[in-house]
């Protein structure tokens, strides 16, 4: 089970597949620690929320990794939660995207390629999020994007 893996601190969250890439959080899933810009980011995502992993052009597989495998897996939940709730900007969720993967121990490489192509391409997603998914989203975790002075440093 992967909920039993953990990268860089990170907790892997425990997914079973469901229809072709999606894959169900089988347990609540907690991620926390320092943003790159001194803000902390709490984020709960709770059993029952459904994603699709990383949006990694199939052709980058094989430099980068699959969409789903651990250790990226964590950050494309917390990405896959944002976009769906719009709990903050498509920035500060892509911005989240990146640090998680360089928490989890994702190459530079492969994750600034990643977020490049999620800066021009994101917007899609993005758009393409209903209000039911915003609700379902909502339903089913938080996220708190808090002032350091204020809360527990875990990441640095």
């Amino acid at each position: 089970m992967l909920n039993e893996l953990s990268y860089g601190g990170v907790k892997m969250p425990d997914v079973r597949g469901v229809k072709g890439s999606i894959v169900t959080l089988l347990s609540d899933w907690h991620i926390e620690g320092i943003l790159p810009d001194g803000r902390v980011l709490y984020l709960d995502v709770k059993a029952g929320f459904r994603f699709d992993g990383a949006s990694i052009p199939r052709m980058l597989w094989r430099v980068c990794g699959h969409p789903l495998e651990a250790p990226r897996i964590a950050a494309a939940l917390a990405h896959d939660w944002i976009y769906a709730s719009k709990s903050v900007s498509r920035a500060d969720a892509d911005l989240i995207y990146r640090t998680v993967c360089a928490w989890v121990g994702i190459r530079p490489f492969c994750r600034n390629v990643e977020y490049v192509a999620l800066r021009l391409c994101g917007w899609v997603a993005w758009r393409g999020h209903t209000v039911g998914d915003r609700v379902f989203a909502q339903a089913h975790g938080a996220l708190e994007l808090g002032d350091t002075n204020t809360k527990e440093k875990t990441h640095e």
